[in-house]
């Protein structure tokens, strides 16, 4: 391909970009093709003069909280980078690295609910972790805008599924509705473009907000397959055969991903492969970890016992130890407490403390000292008149904006936090 079709790509981006007054919302996961159509969109940007760049952009990445650790680190730096770009440039571009509530998490799920770890029949976690983060976002931003165009990095020679799903949806002007996102319509820039093509143009320029991609390329050699796309729906696939999913996914028999940089030299991929293997194990009905009824009643391999749910923490808890990576947050160890005193056969959330106290927890507070401010957290609900749960839902969102030291957007998401909380009042009310 030669350097006059990337700039027409550019070329048509920019076009869209003075033409159509629609913000638009950009997917980006970190890998290949997310980091070109980033690039095309921020060079595009650079190219305008500052008077005629009124329209809003935001970057949309997700983190379901069990990313491969060098992933999540060379997401993070790429977004910290663009956002610093953006700031010095005055692009509009604004950088959103969103991660699944506390209460949808893997741990959460599976330690504190009891669900068998994910298999090809019962994926439960990318609808969870990976869609409804972005889906809610999504909706929050078109609540304000009224209509928004989502770019996303998805190519049709990916896969033959990838590309008879695009070449299904009908386009006008290059553009798609989204199936599920009522005023959102996708745009897919690099759709045509083959895998050399896309390493050609990374390859070979810097990155507009700073840096080149050998790292990236090094990366994809080390555990050589593809990437996981940002996700929106089940049109696109999602992580299980792909390397950058998640260290903990059992939806495939084998994690080469992970093998890969374990080979390539990256030695905490050993003891979060073996850890995964633990996980495949607790899955089977065979191992005994499992309860012989569902919640329904019936008489079916169903959740995790709580002897095993115990089990899996303390060697959670002793795995964050030993590898120096934060794997487990204390707002997920309260979720968990709270699952276990409410299980099938209850336990009274003292042996999760007792659980916590024998590790030397890299990143946890004192134990006592969770509880006495979840007390507090308890009171002043009571006092102001909401639930507890909505109170820690506002004090964990004002967390999120701070952390990605933005807050457009912040007031409408704690009115909706709010409003939901006013509907659960309602229905509680009415079913009384």
């Amino acid at each position: 391909m030669t350097t006059t079709i990337y700039q027409d790509i550019k070329e048509s981006l920019r076009r869209l970009y003075l033409e159509d007054e629609r913000p638009w919302l950009v997917g980006f996961s970190g890998g290949k093709d997310s980091t070109m159509l980033a690039s095309l969109i921020f060079d595009m940007v650079l190219s305008i003069s500052p008077d005629k760049r009124p329209k809003p952009i935001s970057i949309v990445c997700t983190d379901t909280r069990v990313e491969i650790p060098a992933i999540v680190e060379m997401v993070e730096g790429t977004l910290e980078k663009m956002r610093k770009c953006s700031e010095e440039h005055g692009l509009g571009i604004d950088v959103n690295l969103l991660k699944p509530p506390s209460e949808q998490s893997f741990w959460v799920n599976i330690i504190g609910r009891g669900y068998p770890p994910p298999n090809r029949t019962f994926r439960w976690c990318t609808q969870r972790m990976k869609i409804d983060p972005v889906n809610v976002f999504v909706q929050q931003r078109v609540g304000h805008w009224g209509e928004a165009i989502l770019h996303l990095g998805a190519r049709r020679s990916e896969s033959s599924t990838r590309a008879q799903t695009m070449a299904g949806i009908e386009a006008r002007n290059g553009l798609r509705r989204h199936p599920d996102l009522p005023r959102v319509w996708v745009s897919n820039p690099i759709e045509f473009l083959s895998t050399e093509e896309v390493w050609a143009y990374l390859l070979q320029k810097l990155n507009p907000w700073g840096g080149d991609n050998r790292s990236l390329y090094r990366l994809y050699a080390n555990a050589s397959s593809g990437e996981c796309p940002i996700q929106i729906d089940t049109s696109t696939p999602s992580c299980g055969s792909s390397r950058f999913g998640c260290w903990t996914c059992t939806v495939v028999d084998r994690d080469k991903a992970s093998e890969g940089l374990l080979a390539a030299g990256d030695e905490r991929m050993e003891k979060l492969i073996e850890f995964r293997e633990t996980l495949l194990f607790y899955r089977d009905p065979a191992n005994g970890k499992r309860d012989g009824r569902r919640m329904n009643g019936d008489e079916a391999p169903g959740p995790l016992t709580i002897a095993a749910r115990r089990e899996l923490l303390t060697r959670l808890l002793k795995l964050q130890e030993e590898t120096g990576l934060n794997l487990i947050s204390e707002d997920e160890l309260f979720l968990i407490q709270q699952f276990w005193k409410t299980a099938r056969k209850p336990d009274d959330g003292g042996r999760l403390g007792r659980i916590v106290s024998r590790q030397k927890g890299i990143v946890m507070s004192d134990w006592k000292e969770i509880n006495q401010v979840r007390d507090l957290q308890e009171e002043v609900a009571a006092e102001k008149g909401v639930r507890a749960d909505t109170l820690r839902r506002l004090l964990a969102r004002v967390d999120e904006y701070s952390e990605s030291h933005r807050a457009f957007g912040l007031p409408d998401d704690l009115l909706n936090i709010l409003k939901d909380d006013l509907d659960h009042e309602a229905e509680s009310k009415g079913n009384a």
